[in-house]
Protein backbone atom coordinates (compact mmCIF):
# COMPACT_ATOMS: atom_id res chain seq x y z
CA UNK A 1 0.00 0.00 0.00
CA UNK A 2 1.99 2.85 -1.14
CA UNK A 3 -0.17 5.56 1.37
CA UNK A 4 -3.32 5.38 -0.89
CA UNK A 5 -5.60 5.18 2.01
CA UNK A 6 -3.87 6.64 4.57
CA UNK A 7 -5.97 9.75 6.01
CA UNK A 8 -3.85 11.80 8.02
CA UNK A 9 -1.07 12.32 4.66
CA UNK A 10 -0.73 15.50 2.29
CA UNK A 11 -2.48 15.75 -0.56
CA UNK A 12 -0.29 16.35 -3.57
CA UNK A 13 0.60 20.02 -3.80
CA UNK A 14 -0.05 20.45 0.21
CA UNK A 15 2.76 21.87 2.21
CA UNK A 16 3.17 19.75 5.35
CA UNK A 17 3.93 22.80 7.57
CA UNK A 18 1.18 25.59 7.68
CA UNK A 19 2.06 29.00 7.30
CA UNK A 20 2.95 31.67 10.59
CA UNK A 21 0.46 34.11 8.61
CA UNK A 22 -2.33 31.38 9.54
CA UNK A 23 -1.21 29.94 12.82
CA UNK A 24 -0.92 32.88 14.56
CA UNK A 25 -5.01 33.50 14.92
CA UNK A 26 -5.22 29.83 15.91
CA UNK A 27 -2.27 29.79 18.83
CA UNK A 28 -3.65 32.97 20.06
CA UNK A 29 -6.78 31.66 20.93
CA UNK A 30 -5.38 28.54 22.15
CA UNK A 31 -3.59 30.46 24.68
CA UNK A 32 -6.53 32.32 26.06
CA UNK A 33 -5.77 35.24 24.48
CA UNK A 34 -8.24 36.57 22.11
CA UNK A 35 -7.55 36.72 18.41
CA UNK A 36 -7.18 39.62 15.97
CA UNK A 37 -11.16 39.36 14.94
CA UNK A 38 -12.41 38.61 18.02
CA UNK A 39 -11.07 42.44 19.45
CA UNK A 40 -12.78 44.14 17.13
CA UNK A 41 -15.96 46.43 18.25
CA UNK A 42 -15.65 45.45 22.29
CA UNK A 43 -15.55 48.29 24.58
CA UNK A 44 -12.28 49.25 25.81
CA UNK A 45 -11.58 48.76 29.83
CA UNK A 46 -11.50 51.78 32.00
CA UNK A 47 -7.55 52.78 33.36
CA UNK A 48 -6.73 51.33 36.78
CA UNK A 49 -6.24 53.63 39.22
CA UNK A 50 -4.23 53.42 42.65
CA UNK A 51 -7.13 55.68 43.87
CA UNK A 52 -10.24 54.01 43.09
CA UNK A 53 -12.15 51.46 45.19
CA UNK A 54 -12.50 47.97 44.29
CA UNK A 55 -14.31 44.83 45.48
CA UNK A 56 -11.46 44.00 47.75
CA UNK A 57 -9.53 47.11 48.64
CA UNK A 58 -10.54 50.53 50.16
CA UNK A 59 -10.51 53.89 48.59
CA UNK A 60 -8.34 56.74 49.11
CA UNK A 61 -8.70 57.51 52.72
CA UNK A 62 -8.52 53.67 53.48
CA UNK A 63 -5.31 52.98 51.78
CA UNK A 64 -3.81 56.28 53.74
CA UNK A 65 -5.07 55.04 56.48
CA UNK A 66 -3.16 51.50 56.02
CA UNK A 67 -0.22 53.10 54.81
CA UNK A 68 0.15 54.82 58.31
CA UNK A 69 -0.64 51.66 60.31
CA UNK A 70 2.29 50.07 58.69
CA UNK A 71 4.86 52.67 59.17
CA UNK A 72 4.61 53.54 62.38
CA UNK A 73 4.78 50.71 64.39
CA UNK A 74 7.98 50.19 62.14
CA UNK A 75 9.40 53.61 63.56
CA UNK A 76 8.70 52.84 66.80
CA UNK A 77 11.06 49.82 66.30
CA UNK A 78 13.60 51.70 64.51
CA UNK A 79 14.19 54.23 67.13
CA UNK A 80 13.49 52.22 70.22
CA UNK A 81 16.74 50.17 68.74
CA UNK A 82 18.73 52.74 68.12
CA UNK A 83 18.32 54.20 71.25
CA UNK A 84 18.61 51.26 73.24
CA UNK A 85 21.52 49.85 71.19
CA UNK A 86 19.30 46.20 71.38
CA UNK A 87 19.70 44.30 67.77
CA UNK A 88 16.71 42.21 69.07
CA UNK A 89 14.53 45.40 68.70
CA UNK A 90 16.71 45.96 65.14
CA UNK A 91 16.33 42.60 64.24
CA UNK A 92 12.27 43.24 64.55
CA UNK A 93 12.63 46.18 62.85
CA UNK A 94 14.04 44.64 59.84
CA UNK A 95 11.52 41.86 59.81
CA UNK A 96 8.86 44.72 59.81
CA UNK A 97 10.57 46.81 57.11
CA UNK A 98 10.26 43.27 55.12
CA UNK A 99 6.45 42.92 55.84
CA UNK A 100 5.72 46.51 55.60
CA UNK A 101 6.98 46.89 52.09
CA UNK A 102 5.26 43.54 51.00
CA UNK A 103 2.10 45.45 52.73
CA UNK A 104 2.60 48.85 50.98
CA UNK A 105 2.55 47.08 47.78
CA UNK A 106 -0.52 45.52 47.75
CA UNK A 107 -2.04 48.33 49.33
CA UNK A 108 -1.10 50.76 47.06
CA UNK A 109 -1.89 48.07 43.95
CA UNK A 110 -3.52 49.94 41.11
CA UNK A 111 -6.97 48.40 40.31
CA UNK A 112 -10.14 48.68 38.21
CA UNK A 113 -12.87 51.24 39.37
CA UNK A 114 -15.55 49.49 41.40
CA UNK A 115 -19.37 50.47 39.81
CA UNK A 116 -22.03 49.19 42.29
CA UNK A 117 -24.83 46.98 40.03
Amino acid sequence: MDGEFDFFAPLPGQSVTPSPAAAAPLAASRMGLPSPSMAIGQAPQPKASRWAKSDTTFGPVGRVVSTFALIVPFLFLAVAGIFTFDPFVLGGAGIWAFLMMMGLRQVWQAVQHHHRR
